[in-house]
């Protein structure tokens, strides 16, 4: 008879919050759509232009917007994957000590910008609402709608730095991929692989 053999639960990995779920699952799906969409006008455009002789006024507005809202909805959710550029070599060289200072100094530079960002950035919107002013081409889409990307990507930026400086502060690596956040963090070295029971075929 063979010994049983113990049941191990499957690794069912981090745990992700509701707020990174939200931002995986509805936020970068959002982008990549109007990403794409930005692609296939810029993909028309060329068309028209190299095989039809004709240019369309409204496809260089449409992709400029689409892409800036692509870019400003996934800028936290970079972050969180460990995509944003880091100048990491001096810091990793320094004590411990100093090393959690720079990356306390770094979080609050994040939010500060955040902050800076979303405060100079209303004026602008609410100036276009109260104008009333449209976009140049035929669209003729509001200009304070487009420029909405612009608050709303700095709350979601100032919500990522302000993570990092929570984790900064309690000491553990603040700009790392975060679990759950559609990137790998930095894994441990691998395991030996634990060896099976032997099964007794006599």
């Amino acid at each position: 008879m063979s010994p049983p053999r113990s049941r191990i639960a499957p690794d069912r990995g981090p745990r992700t919050s509701h707020w990174t779920g939200f931002e995986q699952r509805w936020l970068l799906s959002l982008a990549t759509i109007l990403a794409l969409l930005a692609t296939a006008i810029m993909l028309f455009e060329a068309f028209n232009r190299g095989f039809m002789d004709r240019s369309f006024f409204w496809a260089e507005e449409g992709v400029r917007y689409l892409m800036i809202w692509a870019f400003f909805l996934t800028i936290g959710a970079a972050g969180r994957g460990g995509y944003h550029i880091r100048t990491e070599m001096l810091v990793d060289m320094l004590p411990a000590g100093l090393r959690r200072v720079c990356n306390l100094l770094a979080s609050v530079a994040g939010v500060g910008f955040s902050a800076v960002l979303f405060a100079a950035s209303l004026p602008q919107v609410y100036r276009y609402y109260t104008m009333g002013m449209m976009t140049e081409s035929n669209l003729d889409l509001p200009m304070w709608v487009l420029f909405m990307a612009m608050p709303i990507g700095a709350l979601l930026m100032g919500g990522y730095y302000l993570g990092c400086l929570i984790r900064a502060w309690k000491g553990a690596e603040p700009f790392g991929a975060q679990p759950g956040a559609g990137a790998t963090p930095d894994a441990a070295p691998d395991a030996p692989p634990e060896p099976h029971a032997s099964e007794d075929r006599t």
